[in-house]
């Protein structure tokens, strides 16, 4: 289906659209029509047809930063480096980052298992999109100058992946037609919630100071432990409000994409 089709279809109903974009997290496309995919997509013509794999492909991209980040932090190597994913999966080098030292910290074993899930959800895309997977693209784990120090920063920026990756995921199924897709997606979310909980329950046990990413961040306080709104929902982003976190503000790329993502969502 095209967005004119969605977007017909959206406007030959009796509810209100606006509120319906409101409660589905939805954004305007700016030069593109108004859409139920509205701000998903960065500059994609009102013709564009999006498929469930370039959907996927999305997420897949989220989750060799991730996995990379992870990979890195714990084992000081990447995923190809350490044959999670071959050379021929990989389009461009993941750089800086280093190895943490989680000696004699209470955490190490949740950094370990964040890194068993994270290399798993790249290796079941993968496998889920068979030959659409995309490759690794280019990856700047020192985008923002913090991760690798000490616990803290790994702490810190462990909570600003997993975040932004649950509300990624939320605000991308909605659009998934297939139901196989959608399972995997769901079930990818879950678990990115069940980490996204997890660190930030740490977070607030030692004290981490917090980056706020965006307006719809909700940085981890004992006053707001959770990442929810004011209706107790977690919040969703569309992909050009992800897009606009992990290429800390540029157009096509920059920030951990330092060459832009790979597939069509980018």
């Amino acid at each position: 289906m095209s967005i004119t089709d969605l977007l017909e279809k959206v406007s030959s109903t009796d509810f209100d659209r606006r509120k319906f974009f409101k409660r589905a997290g939805t954004a305007g496309l700016g030069i593109a029509a108004t859409t139920m995919l509205g701000g998903a997509i960065q500059k994609l013509s009102a013709t564009t047809t999006l498929t469930d794999a370039d959907i996927i492909n999305f997420a897949l991209n989220l989750e060799y930063l991730e996995a990379e980040f992870y990979s890195v932090a714990t084992y000081g190597a990447t995923l190809e480096h350490r044959g999670i994913i071959p050379s021929s999966a990989v389009s461009g080098p993941t750089t800086g980052g280093k190895m943490v030292n989680f000696s004699g910290s209470k955490i190490a074993y949740l950094a370990s298992a964040l890194r068993v899930d994270e290399q798993e959800h790249v290796l079941f895309l993968r496998k889920a999109l068979g030959s659409s997977a995309v490759k690794k693209p280019a990856i700047n784990l020192d985008a923002l100058g913090f991760g690798f120090g000490n616990m803290a920063e790994f702490l810190k920026l462990s909570r600003i992946f997993e975040d932004v990756g649950v509300s990624a995921y939320l605000g991308a199924a909605p659009l998934i037609q297939s139901k196989t897709y959608l399972d995997a997606a769901a079930r990818i979310l879950a678990t990115e919630a069940q980490h996204a909980g997890a660190i930030r329950i740490e977070v607030i046990t030692w004290g981490v100071a917090n980056v706020k990413v965006d307006a719809k961040d909700v940085p981890p306080t004992q006053q707001n432990p959770f990442d929810v709104d004011s209706n107790a929902l977690s919040i969703p982003r569309s992909t050009s409000e992800v897009l606009n976190i992990v290429y800390h503000g540029g157009a096509h790329s920059g920030g951990f994409y330092p060459d832009g993502m790979n597939g069509t969502i980018k």
